[in-house]
């Protein structure tokens, strides 16, 4: 989204939830369509992200180039930005909540069990996960779980039929090239490489047989052993660099030197051919998957745009107009400087009784 996606993707892609631990405090941070967001439950969350070292290094790792940091200059303290960049993201999940309660959709243990690795590799693997409180650890797999009911709904996962569907109406996009190289590898270094690639191309452009170069000079023995072939490939198969010449290029042609992470190439398309549906039916249901992605941001757009957000001005302030349809609400931090956190003192604010509250 640039989003609640971007965002949570900056967190490395955790669903933090907010309410994983209790709360001495009813104190508001935010209300979402008039259910609260409390400032207690915000406080867990940030104590929850500080307390887990590995995760809180990870967080500020992907934050240092937008300039921020999970905790603030000051003892018990945590930036006002993150902090707010963190309540969006609970107004996103209030949301979510309130998008499953409206369509009567509940999560049952499978769901919590399908949701658990995904849980897991979005924080960074199961050492990272169980640092964190197990209360906490469950909240943030229901929320992943309950999210993607949301999902489904809204989207729902595309079926065989609808896949040979989406393949009858385009079929050239699942096409194969099928292609021969010669291949220089990267490992004969940078200057040696491209000399030796040069001259092979010279000796093409002077008549020299493309096969017989291929299975002599090739750096490529597998494909050298086969005149150069690597058979017909679907898109997706080969190297982006590789691929887009290989598909661009006209049957019968060779091209001039591609240069891709392993090497440089001089490509031979042989032949073009459609693949039957049962051969790239993955292809296509993961062409389809990736088209449900634009369907449910626009979703999460227009529910946290359209939603009525209250947030304490200690947090910062909500903005909702969204006249960009990529970007959503969300809660803007407090004027001032980045690193200027609610004093430590007052209950229930991040860094207010960080060392009386502990972490939930």
């Amino acid at each position: 989204m640039t989003s609640t996606k971007k965002w949570l993707g900056t967190l490395l892609g955790a669903t933090l939830a907010l309410g994983a631990c209790s709360s001495v405090t009813d104190t508001r941070a935010a209300t979402v369509n008039g259910d609260v967001i409390s400032a207690g439950d915000l406080e867990d969350e940030l104590l929850a992200i500080r307390e887990n070292e590995g995760y809180r290094s990870a967080v500020e790792r992907a934050l240092t180039e937008q300039g921020l940091n999970v905790t603030g200059e000051g003892r018990g303290s945590f930036d006002t930005a993150f902090a707010a960049r963190l309540l969006s993201l609970g107004v996103f999940f209030e949301l979510v909540d309130q998008e499953a309660s409206t369509r009567g959709l509940e999560v049952s243990a499978a769901d919590m069990e399908d949701a658990r690795p995904s849980t897991v590799a979005s924080v960074g693997g199961e050492d990272v996960f169980a640092a964190f409180p197990e209360d906490y650890q469950q909240e943030l797999i229901r929320r992943q779980a309950l999210a993607t009911r949301v999902q489904q709904a809204v989207a729902p996962s595309p079926g065989i039929e609808e896949a040979r569907a989406y393949y009858e109406q385009n079929r050239a996009a699942f096409a194969a090239v099928c292609v021969s190289h010669i291949f220089v590898s990267a490992e004969r270094g940078p200057d040696e490489a491209r000399t030796r690639i040069d001259d092979l191309a010279a000796q093409l452009a002077q008549g020299a047989d493309f096969r017989v170069l291929a299975t002599e000079q090739s750096d490529d023995p597998a494909a050298a052993a086969q005149g150069g072939s690597l058979g017909c490939q679907a898109r997706g198969s080969l190297l982006p660099a590789f691929e887009e010449v290989a598909f661009a290029l006209p049957v019968g042609q060779i091209s001039e030197p591609v240069e891709t992470g392993a090497g440089f190439h001089l490509i031979l398309v042989e032949d073009r051919r459609e693949l039957p549906f049962e051969e790239v039916q993955e292809q296509v249901l993961e062409t389809l998957e990736r088209e449900r992605v634009p369907v449910f941001v626009a979703f999460v757009n227009d529910l946290t745009c359209q939603a009525e957000v209250e947030v304490n001005p200690r947090y910062g302030t909500w903005t909702g107009a969204c006249e960009d349809p990529q970007q959503e609400g969300r809660v803007l931090p407090p004027e001032g400087p980045a690193e200027a956190a609610p004093a430590p003192e007052t209950p229930g604010f991040p860094g207010g009784g960080a060392e009386r509250r502990g972490g939930g």
